[in-house]
């Protein structure tokens, strides 16, 4: 029950009835796993036959960053008659965040009321905190929703964004995400500055920043709502590796983000697990790169080198010279000592962890870590020792190992570029499959089923939930699940 975030329960129904399949008026929201409502009886949990409702008529997921961290539940209308919360309609795919006790209506009258697992008490943390709840154009809600490398990330809403719907039904206005940042902790606070002139679908998408009287900054972005990339591959203690697909359309979309970064002389240089943001904790969803509080500018001469030791040992490339204590870095400081022998890096470091992060995706074991200590990573890193004998590459593709090997070279002269890096074979050979999901989940940002062929299969054996175009075996039908929870309460 600990992977449990909320319940939802069956309110109402206008024929008094729900479908006969399903024996149970509560669903569990479970972490990284989409419950989805409408007339589908293969897909969705509770199935409404009803002519107003969609086949898929809206989605919800739940994600825990940590054991420590509060759940976090989300709802997406993917209708085409809309939903709404506490009465509000919601805007077409957009997510927003359930409170406690909301209420779900789907326009024929069903209803459904979220139960949060755990309670939130924030005025404590918020008043340790001092923040500043109110601004010209935005309002803070008291709801945290994650910490990023310098400080904590709050919900924040857009004055005067509410709106009429077409039905004259209330809008109900889109969620923001602030990050509060004490730059007393930081000498210097450079992701808003750098994020402000950013532009791509891929990279997390700052509105406004601004500082309050007693030295905190606010960065006013996006609300990304479904984790991020450690979390989904986290169960219990460990990592658990993806499909070589899922890990494909992750990678190929990070490097479309940083071929927009380097193009423009940014280096992001703490690339990791954590910095990697989705929307929905599924296959081919859209990821976001985050958290550019380390990144640097680099200036138009391309023989410019960067000097400054930073980023998490564990993705850092050797050419770094990382001398930090690793006790330093849990503390979120940036601060190291540079090797005096180092010769500067550019960004090819960003290669180097896209391919510790990929390693990672597809394995489940990081290339590096050892036993985790920085000696032990440090050693590991400079020898650029892997080992593709592991019995966890067994099933991986000789394409796909050479993208890592490129990835991971030791030398900067060997180690590919961003465009060499699109150019490898893994990438290359489904270039229009990637192109033609890109265009469809990330640019339009449609919600709608895709399909893959045999040499891209999607459906490989994952530990997450198929995409909904999948045709789930009776093993793997929702409602058998839910049967199966039922007698395990």
């Amino acid at each position: 029950m600990d992977n449990v975030l909320g319940l939802l329960e069956v309110q109402y129904a206008e024929d008094g009835e729900s479908c006969s399949e399903f024996i149970l008026n509560h669903f569990p929201i479970e972490t990284n796993s989409v419950l989805r409502l409408g007339r589908n009886t293969q897909e969705c949990v509770y199935s409404v036959d009803h002519p107003s409702v969609s086949s898929v008529h809206c989605i919800l997921w739940g994600i825990r960053f940590d054991p420590e961290s509060i759940p976090l539940c989300y709802i997406k209308d993917v209708s085409l008659n809309g939903t709404t919360v506490n009465g509000e309609e919601l805007e077409r795919d957009v997510p927003y965040l359930l409170g406690n006790q909301d209420l779900i209506e789907l326009p024929n009258g069903v209803s459904f009321k979220f139960s949060s697992v755990k309670s939130e008490t924030m005025s404590q943390f918020l008043a340790g905190l001092r923040v500043q709840m109110k601004w010209n154009t935005w309002e803070i809600v008291p709801r945290i929703v994650g910490s990023g490398t310098f400080g904590h990330v709050l919900v924040a809403k857009k004055k005067h964004e509410q709106k009429k719907s077409s039905s004259a039904t209330t809008k109900k206005p889109p969620s923001y995400a602030v990050k509060i940042i004490n730059t007393s902790k930081t000498r210097m606070v450079k992701e808003a500055s750098i994020l402000e002139k950013l532009d791509h679908p891929n990279i997390i998408k700052i509105h406004q920043s601004c500082v309050d009287s007693v030295g905190n900054i606010y960065i006013f972005q996006d609300l990304i709502s479904g984790g991020d990339l450690f979390s989904y591959l986290a169960k219990g203690d460990c990592l658990v590796p993806i499909s070589e697909t899922e890990s494909l359309i992750i990678t190929y979309q990070i490097l479309l983000a940083l071929k927009f970064l380097h193009s423009n002389g940014i280096v992001h240089r703490d690339l990791k697990l954590d910095n990697i943001l989705l929307h929905t904790p599924e296959p081919c969803t859209k990821v976001v790169l985050a958290d550019f509080g380390i990144a640097k500018e680099l200036s138009q001469c391309t023989k410019e080198r960067m000097h400054t030791v930073v980023g998490t040992p564990e993705y850092c490339a050797p050419e770094v010279g990382f001398k930090a204590d690793r006790n330093v870095y849990r503390s979120f400081s940036r601060t190291a000592t540079l090797d005096p022998e180092n010769i500067g890096y550019d960004s090819k470091c960003d290669i180097w962890s896209l391919g510790v992060i990929t390693h990672i995706m597809l394995t489940g074991i990081s290339p590096f870590y050892g036993d985790g200590s920085e000696g032990s990573i440090v050693r590991s890193v400079r020898s650029g020792h892997l080992n593709f004998s592991a019995k966890q590459w067994i099933p991986i593709t000789d394409s796909a190992k050479s993208f890592v090997r490129k990835c991971l070279q030791v030398s900067t002269q060997q180690r590919c570029n961003v465009k060499e890096a699109l150019h490898q074979i893994w990438i290359e050979k489904h270039t229009s499959q990637l192109e033609r999901i890109y265009r469809k989940k990330v640019l339009q940002g449609s919600s709608e089923p895709i399909k893959v062929d045999e040499n891209m299969d999607i459906f490989a054996s994952t530990k997450h939930k198929l995409p909904k175009s999948v045709k789930l075996s009776p093993e793997k039908n929702p409602s058998k699940r839910l049967k199966l929870f039922s007698n395990k309460m």
